[in-house]
């Protein structure tokens, strides 16, 4: 069915009616009145002929289509209607019996919505409410076209009518000013003007307000006192009507209203402004917008105002982020001179400690070589010279020996003797052969020299031995202070095995079991590694409070890594606080901030990364590991890599 219009100046234009029986043929009948010059009217019984009449009208141009609740589920009819492309162009009014829709969220979100008239509709109204629809579409697809003849000839039609208010509303803030003077002017007579200085306040904040002042020139600002002190909310936005607000607050000023120029104002009191509105039409619809106008400024600059704020926020979490870059990098400088310091100050003690000690032992490792030569000497003169120097011999080169050998040699050498005091002394001069041990106590004299030999002997072992550790103890703790200029090839056990050296006073009552296994070298420098060894063990010692064992196992469990483990047998350390164990001054030792002022494992897994490595603790009631991962150093001519061919 198609109603035509009788003058048809836009003769492209068909508004369609979705809508079943007579009541789409009376709505049709009522869109032909409202669109009488501006657009034809045609009408299909459902959602599918809509589609069908769309797709069988080739270039139809459709500004609305008027649907009724009895296409059922609204989102899915426009959703229908839009595979249509004229039809998704067009706005949709909505023609409903229903109290209540709840199938429109996707047209709303969509804007696909753009009128809802109830069913029955105001007599005589729908017809001027859809010509406007088609005007405003108009207005967003034709109306930066040039003009053609229609649209010349009908230009007038483009306009839509406005109430007094939306015009209001459309003038600048001058012109509506003046509209509000001459109806307060219209309704009270002529007003006198007050003019005030800059500064002066008309309105107090928390004061009774019991009138408004009307800002015919100048300036005023809003301003209110918060617990950081006073702050200026609104200036530019503050419109030309001064207590208005304060009649939502109880007549209560929510902020001071303070001039900022001089200004020029009219002063009424709530009666004389109650009366205005009653007695001069305009008056209303004027102080509305004026109203409407400030509280639009003012949402505009509390929305710039909210903006503003995240992208400070964002800002200053930036600045966060770049002020904890810059306290780690801080934290790692402050690492860097803390191990300069302390390597420093060991190699200085090294030095003098080696200084120290390299006299006192060369002399008593020649004297152990001078006691033994001399010895030599005199027994090559003795009788029985041969028995001594063997004895003695054999008491200097003689291994150490396990508690569980020494029984049993005992035990074999009384039941050949039948005498353990006898067996003792045997076992003490070296004599185990249970048949040697039979001759020798049948000569008492012999027995003796052999006693004095043996002793000398174990003497001058002694005195070696002490020697040799001192010196070894000397070595260990100069490679392990001695400041490195460049990473050299290192052997881990070797450092270990001076980390033990050096941390020794701690350990006393510790167990220290070793598994070395067969691993390639690492490039990095012994005296750093030194030091991660030595706080990891003096860290597993404090634990043990000397009774317990240490374990030290190195692995390799890929061709290009190195794996120190060192594990202790003590009470763990809770899981709450693992992860805070490599932090600086970080201690569980009952609060106390002890050994390397409580920067030991901080240091010790810096060092660890300047190797390129990674370190990690894992702990629980039956004890704790640490382990150190390092890169091998790449096979050379000095880490035993063979050329190629």
């Amino acid at each position: 069915m198609s109603v035509p219009s009788t003058t048809d100046p836009f003769s492209d234009l068909v508004a369609l009616v979705v809508a079943p029986g007579e009541l789409g043929v009376e709505l049709c009948r009522q869109l032909a009145a409202g669109l009488d010059g501006l657009a034809t009217v045609e009408l299909v019984p459902d959602v599918d002929a809509a589609r069908h009449w769309c797709a069988a009208s080739g270039a139809v141009v459709v500004p609305l289509v008027a649907v009724t609740d009895h296409v059922g589920d609204v989102d899915a009819a426009v959703r229908g209607l839009d595979e249509c492309a004229p039809l998704g162009r067009a706005r949709v009014l909505l023609l409903t019996a229903r109290g209540i829709h709840t199938d429109v969220a996707e047209v709303v979100d969509r804007e696909r919505l753009h009128s809802v008239v109830p069913i029955p509709w105001i007599a005589g109204a729908l017809g001027g409410h859809t010509r406007s629809q088609v005007l405003r579409w108009l207005r967003d697809h034709r109306g930066g076209d040039d003009p053609s003849d229609a649209q010349t000839q009908g230009q007038e039609l483009l306009e839509a009518p406005g109430s007094a208010l939306l015009r209001d509303l459309e003038l600048g803030p001058e012109e509506v000013t003046a509209r509000l003077l001459a109806a307060i002017e219209r309704a009270l007579g002529p007003r006198p003007r007050l003019r005030l200085p800059s500064g002066v306040r008309v309105t107090r904040q928390g004061r009774s307000v019991d009138g408004v002042f009307v800002v015919v020139e100048g300036s005023v600002a809003l301003d209110r006192d918060t617990p950081v002190g006073e702050l200026r909310l609104h200036h530019d936005t503050t419109g030309p009507v001064v207590g208005i607000l304060a009649l939502a607050q109880q007549r209560r000023a929510f902020f001071t209203a303070r001039t900022t120029s001089d200004v020029e104002v009219i002063h009424l009191t709530l009666e004389q402004l109650d009366r205005a509105i009653r007695t001069e039409p305009e008056m209303g619809a004027a102080l509305t917008a004026v109203s409407i106008r400030a509280l639009a400024r003012r949402l505009r600059r509390s929305e710039q105002l909210q903006v503003e704020k995240v992208e400070l926020n964002r800002e200053l979490t930036e600045e966060r982020q770049r002020l904890r870059d810059t306290l780690e990098q801080l934290e790692a400088a402050r690492f860097e001179l803390i191990e300069q310091a302390r390597f420093a100050t060991l190699g200085e003690l090294a030095a003098g400690v080696a200084h120290e000690l390299n006299n006192p032992v060369a002399a008593l490792t020649r004297a152990a070589s001078y006691v033994t030569e001399d010895l030599l000497r005199l027994l090559a003169a003795h009788p029985q010279g041969a028995v001594a120097r063997a004895a003695l011999d054999e008491a200097r080169t003689r291994p150490p020996r396990s508690t569980a050998q020494e029984r049993a040699s005992r035990r074999e050498l009384e039941q050949a003797l039948g005498d353990s005091g006898l067996a003792r002394r045997m076992l003490a001069a070296g004599v185990e052969d249970p048949q040697r041990a039979t001759e020798l106590a049948g000569d008492e004299t012999r027995l003796a020299l052999v006693e004095a030999a043996a002793g000398i002997g174990a003497a001058v072992r002694n005195l070696d031995v002490a020697a040799g550790r001192i010196g070894e103890l000397v070595a260990s703790l100069r490679a392990y202070a001695r400041p490195d200029a460049e990473p050299a090839p290192v052997d881990v056990a070797t450092t270990l095995e001076d980390a033990l050296r050096v941390a020794g006073h701690r350990l006393r009552g510790v167990r220290v079991e070793r598994d070395y296994g067969e691993v390639p070298l690492v490039m990095g420098h012994p005296g750093q590694l030194g030091q991660v060894w030595t706080n990891l063990l003096v860290n597993a010692a404090e634990a043990l409070e000397g009774d317990g064992s240490i374990r030290l196992t190195t692995d390799s469990p890929a061709p290009d890594r190195v794996r120190v483990r060192i594990t202790d047998d003590g009470p763990g350390v809770p899981v709450e606080v693992q992860q805070r164990l490599f932090e600086p001054r970080f201690t569980t030792k009952h609060g106390v901030v002890r050994y390397g002022l409580g920067l030991g494992l901080a240091i010790s897994r810096h060092l660890v990364e300047q190797h390129g490595g990674e370190i990690s603790l894992e702990s629980d009631e039956r004890g704790t590991t640490v382990t150190v991962l390092l890169p091998a150093a790449e096979p050379s001519a000095d880490t035993g890599g063979l050329p190629c061919d």
